[in-house]
């Protein structure tokens, strides 16, 4: 139950975290959005290419039944997983409004970019817990 409830907090304040960004969006100018666009291109990029090999590296220790190794020596490949997809989307995160700061933008705007970061976050902590709990991480399970 307790996993179910972080998966849905984290859905809505995704969702929420998103609408503020778009909002804030609506304060830039054409030339600063494009401005920002343009600037994030390569992050992106190398995003895209960091996600897929978290996910590439899962898939394959999966595949070559390589994922009980972590299991003997007490991680939860499952864990592991998860707790390093929350960290891209932290330092990620952290970068992008690192960035930010740096452009002289509106104070609008990053209001509404540290809003809807910090929305995420909290999501992301939510189903931390919950996959805590669901996966009978000692002090997050039921006694």
């Amino acid at each position: 139950m307790i996993f179910y409830a972080g998966l849905g907090i984290m859905i809505l304040t995704t969702m929420l975290g998103r609408t503020v960004k778009e909002r804030g969006m609506k304060t830039l100018s054409h030339e600063q959005l494009g401005y920002v666009m343009s600037s994030f291109s390569k992050m992106r990029m190398t995003g895209m290419y960091i996600l897929f090999g978290i996910v590439g590296l899962y898939l394959a220790l999966g595949y070559f039944n390589k994922l009980n190794y972590f299991e003997e020596i007490g991680i939860n490949p499952t864990m592991g997983y998860f707790v390093l997809m929350m960290l891209y989307v932290l330092i990620s995160q952290g970068f992008s409004i690192s960035k930010l700061q740096k452009m002289d933008l509106p104070s609008a705007y990053l209001r509404s970019v540290y809003i809807g970061a910090g929305l995420q976050l909290l999501g992301l902590g939510a189903l931390l817990i919950g996959m805590m709990n669901y996966l009978g991480i000692p002090s997050f399970s039921n006694p």
